[in-house]
């Protein structure tokens, strides 16, 4: 195996350790470094009596004579070669998610819906408030820098080459949220701070249904154990520089980035709330689960004033696809086409890797609701940019069908996974998206017809999970990645290669970002990035629990399959 140029889970993992403090409602945890975790071979996609069923991860090193390249261009070349037996990195790439870059002073969040606490009619709606969720830039920023300093595969050698974001950039389709978001995966300025000069969110000790790290009374901190943290609101607010991404990176479209609070579609009234005056800190009188459909209603309750700011305003679809196409972005549009900037759809196919395309799906739907699904001209389109990859394929009866004239591997990738895509709710008509939605499970069979798709990666659930959806023709590979706000607050990095015995393989490593395993202050974005992370691992209300790294099988294996290129030939 290769060393490459920064640790990762392979060498080290982060755990959570003991317990360090007793609250009334549960205890609070430190981390701790923990033992490195090899990768596992899972073979429930591999040709039956394969004699590598029973084998492990790969070994190496790269051939004499072939030096790894080092410009960002050349790693879009041919695939890079490792020594043993033939086999060759056909691609190697890093999947991130659900980073929800929060302005948390925001008029337009509900924090107050953390009042009521985790009820039946409210279950569904939490979290909208995090603790560490002023700090998601600095996390974001250390994975990125990770990132940076992994520069070749442990497994090949082979070069870092793209990444992928899957939706759910931002917290509230905000502005400001999405000028930080490409900062912080471009480089340059960054600042969370929004409104007047006072801090004006609800972490500063005025609501005891928030913690608050300035106040070591605060009855939220008191009941989970939490830590008095003096100074972290004020550093969280500082501007720093981000490093940016040294590769190439596709952007994504979801629930959060396109729907207020991720829930409900926009409105000229609650593009007012955005940049207005008034912030909620109790809920109104009446029913609570009417969010989605009375999202004003809900926002009526009990306010405090905050300085407005024209920064909140909300982002259009159409304005978030034409804020990607900056002179800097690499590849052009981060991977959104000039079709898209005409026709106002989130969803493209990127061919920058040889003998690979990458799909794109738009799975936000725009009637509301957070989980997903994808309207009819959607999947039509996807259907055409998976022919043009395949020389023959399945049509809708079963029948083998002439392609395009070009064979490829597919990965898919989408915000929401397939089970999450369950959001039959019917689209206006007049709107782009109009009509009925295809599901999850139709969205799936569309696949199966076409043997080259061999992975769909996703965010959405916040929590690792790699599951084998099998089919006649072999089947891909679903892989789902925990978030960068809520724990483990990690990054994928994903590595095709070609095992020269008519298989596949996937490798998947899961890579945490260098911040201190322990926070020790809040002087400077990696100290920050620590306590977001321990905060994180403490958090009752994350979305993926404290269970979002999943199991072993979830994190850093080897995911075998049928070449189907060498089947086809």
């Amino acid at each position: 195996m290769h060393e490459p140029a920064a640790p990762t889970t392979v060498q080290q993992t982060i755990r959570r350790g003991e317990a360090v403090r007793q609250g009334s409602e549960q205890p609070y945890y430190a981390l701790e470094p923990g033992p490195g975790e090899a990768h596992r071979t899972r073979t429930e996609l591999a040709p039956e009596g394969h004699p590598r069923a029973a084998g492990g991860s790969m070994a190496g090193d790269p051939a004499p004579g072939d030096p790894a390249p080092s410009d960002p261009a050349a790693r879009n070349t041919a695939g890079w070669e490792a020594a043993r037996g033939g086999r060759r990195s056909i691609a190697y790439l890093a999947h991130l998610t659900d980073i929800q870059l929060t302005d948390v002073q925001s008029p337009a969040r509900l924090e107050a819906m953390h009042q009521l606490g985790r009820r039946p009619d409210t279950a569904l709606l939490l979290p909208m408030m995090r603790p560490q969720e002023l700090l998601a830039a600095h996390a974001t920023d250390a994975l990125v820098r990770a990132l940076n300093r992994v520069a070749k595969s442990p497994e090949t050698g082979a070069p870092l080459q793209l990444a992928v974001t899957t939706g759910d950039n931002v917290d509230n389709m905000q502005w400001n949220e999405v000028q930080s978001f490409l900062r912080l995966l471009e480089g340059g300025d960054v600042c969370m701070d929004s409104g007047g000069a006072a801090f004006e969110g609800v972490q500063d000790g005025r609501f005891p249904w928030a913690w608050a790290p300035d106040d070591p009374e605060n009855l939220w901190g008191r009941a989970h154990g939490f830590p008095h943290v003096p100074g972290l609101l004020k550093a969280g607010l500082e501007p720093f520089v981000a490093a940016g991404l040294d590769i190439p990176w596709l952007t994504c479209y979801g629930n959060h980035d396109g729907l207020v609070q991720g829930r409900a579609p926009l409105t000229p009234e609650l593009g007012a709330v955005m940049t207005g005056h008034r912030k909620v800190h109790a809920l109104p009188p009446g029913p609570v689960a009417d969010f989605t459909e009375h999202p004003l209603q809900t926002l009526s309750g009990p306010s405090h004033q905050v300085a407005p700011d024209q920064g909140r305003r909300p982002v259009t679809r159409e304005e978030f696809i034409e804020a990607h196409f900056q002179p800097s972005a690499r590849p052009s549009g981060h991977g959104l086409a000039e079709r898209n900037l005409l026709d106002g759809t989130a969803y493209y196919a990127y061919d920058g890797l040889p003998g690979v395309r990458v799909i794109v799906l738009d799975t936000t739907n725009p009637a509301g609701i957070f989980e997903g699904s994808i309207d009819r001209r959607q999947l039509a389109w996807l259907e055409q940019s998976l022919a043009e990859v395949h020389v023959s394929h399945l049509d809708a009866d079963g029948r083998e069908t002439a392609g395009g004239g070009d064979e490829r591997l597919v990965i898919i990738t989408s915000h929401h996974p397939r089970t999450s895509m369950t959001n039959d709710r019917e689209v206006p008509a007049g709107h782009t998206d109009a009509g009925e939605r295809a599901l999850g499970e139709e969205v799936a069979a569309v696949l199966h017809r076409f043997p080259n798709v061999i992975a769909w990666v996703s965010g959405h659930i916040h929590r690792n999970s790699i599951r084998p959806l099998p089919s006649r023709s072999g089947g891909f590979w679903e892989i789902s990645t925990s978030s960068v706000m809520d724990w483990p607050c990690q990054v994928r990095l994903l590595e095709i290669v070609d095992n020269n015995d008519g298989t596949l393989s996937i490798f998947s490593t899961a890579l945490d970002h260098e911040a201190p395993v322990q926070p020790e202050g809040t002087a400077g974005a990696l100290e920050l990035a620590a306590w977001h992370r321990e905060l994180a691992a403490n958090d009752p209300m994350g979305v993926g629990g404290f269970n979002a790294h999943g199991e072993a099988q979830d994190r850093n294996v080897e995911l075998l399959l049928p070449d189907p290129r060498v089947r086809r030939r």
